[in-house]
């Protein structure tokens, strides 16, 4: 795993200007981001043992679908916590790969 993907699997994701999004679109992003743990809630949830290590799941998913470049990693809380990880593949196509955070185990590609 080379540099750029561990900076791209950081939890910090991408910044939204609030003044730039207005209406539903607001609202569903609002709600998205209550789901996601931030980058020091997915620190704890890992060094407390709830959920497997983001780097982890990324090979994971590599192993899956080799030679794809991962775009994001965010990690989502719910009655079962779950990765959603962001890869661009070699076809060119961008998929969601949906992980359980604590088996590891891949629930399913969106």
């Amino acid at each position: 795993m080379n540099r750029r993907d561990v900076i791209r699997a950081g939890f910090a994701g991408a910044i939204i200007a609030a003044s730039a999004i207005s209406g539903p679109v607001a609202a569903a992003t609002t709600q998205n981001m209550q789901n996601r743990l931030s980058s020091g809630q997915a620190r704890d949830a890992r060094d407390s043992g709830d959920v497997l290590p983001a780097l982890r799941v990324i090979s994971i998913v590599r192993s899956r679908y080799p030679g794809a470049d991962v775009l994001d990693a965010e990690l989502e809380r719910g009655g079962s916590p779950r990765y959603i990880i962001k890869i661009l593949t070699r076809e060119g196509r961008r998929i969601d790969v949906v992980v359980d955070a604590r088996t590891g185990q891949i629930l399913y590609e969106r």
